[in-house]
């Protein structure tokens, strides 16, 4: 396995969990927003779980650690075998399904599985498949689709789908980036020398989310809650910051990461923000995401003790 293969950073996850760094908001890792959040409106970790647990892009299991108490049985999903594998190693009793997620989405509509899940989960992953209605990206480069229109179509029954997923009262969490960072911009600005991002851009897929999110409240199919995080992610190196540009940002897609042009502004991002230790302090932001799938209208009415 060579860490220079394309997509090698979302296809093992030894080599994800390598370039990863943490990312720090107000104090707290995004572990610790999920955890506190989960503490908040569905208790402690209880000695049993009760809940039926959905998540979407697990990845390696970081954060499916964080969902496993609360379930009585929990689907984790991701495109990648190599993660998938992680998960089944150090979750020995949850059920995984090896698909992306706009497959695995609507998968489960036709299975009958609407209203069926008490907790979902999506934890910076939800940009990807929403990407993915508009071009695909492969070692041969980034293929757009020639009907936006009918990029928009797909995005929106993904979306419509997996609300309709909910169980009512339910709760759908997100982690998901913030496109107008400093950092942002530039993984942009790289990659619109392959293609263009579609519709309005890099904060393109934030604003269908954001959309299908408060319309569906409109519609009086639950509450849409949306905080945006500044924070901070933390290297331990130049060179860390560099593979985590190179392998987390750019999948490590050769045109790009063999240009000396690229690597030019990769420096220069990172010894900007190189503190003195010489850790670097990459400017960040996360939206958290709470879809509460509570339809009652006295949930708006003031509490007895309020």
């Amino acid at each position: 396995m060579s860490t220079q293969e394309f997509n090698a950073g979302y296809r093992y996850s030894e080599i994800y969990e390598e370039v990863l760094p943490p990312h720090y908001y107000g104090g707290k890792e995004d572990l610790d927003l999920v955890r506190d959040y989960l503490s908040t409106h569905l208790g402690p970790p209880p000695d049993a779980g009760k809940h039926e647990v959905l998540e979407l892009g697990c990845g390696p299991g970081r954060l499916t650690s964080l969902l496993a108490p609360y379930a009585a049985r929990l689907l984790a999903t991701d495109k990648s075998e190599g993660m998938i594998s992680a998960v089944r190693q150090r979750f020995a009793d949850i059920t995984t399904r090896c698909t992306d997620t706009e497959s695995v989405v609507h998968a489960l509509h036709r299975e009958g599985r609407s209203n069926s899940f008490d907790l979902i989960g999506a934890f910076w992953s939800m940009s990807y498949p929403l990407l993915e209605c508009f071009e695909e990206t492969t070692a041969d480069g980034v293929v757009s689709t020639t009907d936006p229109e009918q990029g928009r179509t797909r995005a929106r029954s993904l979306l419509q789908h997996l609300v309709d997923l909910l169980a009512p009262g339910g709760h759908m969490i997100m982690l998901f980036f913030d496109a107008n960072t400093e950092e942002q911009r530039l993984v942009t600005n790289l990659w619109e020398r392959i293609a263009p991002f579609p519709g309005t851009g890099r904060d393109y897929t934030w604003n269908l989310l954001h959309d299908a999110l408060i319309d569906a409240d409109i519609d009086d199919r639950g509450t849409f809650h949306h905080a945006r995080l500044p924070g901070v992610a933390v290297l331990r190196s130049t060179t860390a910051a560099q593979d985590w540009f190179l392998t987390g940002h750019l999948n490590n897609y050769a045109k790009l990461c063999n240009d000396p042009r690229v690597h030019s502004a990769i420096d220069a991002f990172v010894h900007k923000h190189l503190r003195p230790d010489g850790t670097v302090h990459i400017p960040s932001a996360v939206h958290f995401v709470d879809f509460h799938a509570d339809t009652n209208p006295s949930r708006h009415l003031p509490t007895a003790d309020s």
